[in-house]
């Protein structure tokens, strides 16, 4: 099955509209294909999101408005004037007003569900990539190499070394200093993500496990969509920590960037990279 034909069918694939044998040819595409997986996980994102955000509200003033242009339409419509009595006129263009005037409210109430949970575009992130940063998460431990790959590919990432990231974003990198002791640097890239272009650091730990260091203009934490996360110090630095399941995210600032590594194991190994690294940009 072609990507075409799965895109088209993904969201009757998702509301389970379709027959056995569609369902499952998409199902097996999914397994194989990271691009639609990473669409799908859009659809699960955005349900999730729609769940569990409290339903719109309407300010009550505005019922108010609509009901008295309610009553001055009817009257209008009627040929009457406020103090004659029209009561089966009344009555008739009433339920086509209120028809419209609920239409009203549930559009206004959607648009500030929407803009409270999409807001601006150019300051939030879309589900889309919430979607695409949960698929990374989800495969960063088992296969960290195909994890990266997997955001090079969807953000036009390009390997370089700490001096070429400065080409490219205006900044030398954090991890172009050094990183603590039990840590070694595997890779950097540059990563043109929806918030900004990233610089991406790929480290190492003595036990070959991986952790990763994403350096951006973007404050936000909205990263991570509707996971559990807490402020907290970690030494001198108040991070925003984020519950990965098997792991944590964190962000901090730095500077006038910010910092979020993601596989980190726990407040502590938060705090021994914020203070190397806020260390090493004093000395600079």
């Amino acid at each position: 099955m072609k990507c075409s034909d799965v895109l088209d069918r993904l969201s009757a694939y998702y509301d389970g509209e379709l027959s056995g044998t569609a369902r499952d040819s998409i199902a097996q595409h999914l397994a194989a294909c990271e691009r639609c997986a990473s669409e799908y996980a859009g659809f699960e994102s955005l349900s999730r999101i729609v769940q569990e955000s409290p339903l719109p509200t309407v300010p009550p003033e505005i019922w108010t408005g609509i009901e008295a242009q309610l009553s001055n339409n009817t009257n209008t419509e009627s040929g009457v004037s406020l103090a004659e009595p029209a009561i089966r006129p009344r009555s008739r263009v009433s339920v086509r007003q209120l028809a419209l005037a609920v239409s009203v409210l549930l559009l206004l109430g959607y648009g500030v569900w929407l803009s409270q949970h999409l807001g601006n575009p150019h300051h939030e992130h879309s589900a889309e990539f919430v979607a695409t940063m949960d698929h990374y998460l989800t495969t960063l431990d088992g296969d960290p190499e195909g994890a990266e790959q997997f955001l090079l590919d969807k953000y036009n990432g390009q390997t370089v070394d700490p001096e070429g990231a400065l080409r490219l974003v205006g900044y030398r990198p954090a991890v172009a200093q050094g990183l603590p002791e039990g840590y070694s640097l595997a890779s950097t890239s540059v990563l043109k993500m929806p918030c900004c272009t990233c610089v991406k650091a790929v480290c190492k730990r003595q036990d070959g496990s991986t952790l990763v260091l994403f350096e951006h203009d973007d404050e936000k934490t909205d990263w991570f969509g509707q996971r559990p996360t807490n402020m907290a110090m970690c030494g001198d630095t108040e991070c925003c920590l984020v519950d990965l399941d098997s792991s944590i995210a964190a962000t901090w600032q730095r500077g006038s960037r910010s910092m979020t590594a993601v596989g980190v194991r726990d407040k502590a190994e938060v705090s021994k990279l914020a203070s190397w690294l806020d260390n090493k940009a004093e000395e600079g």
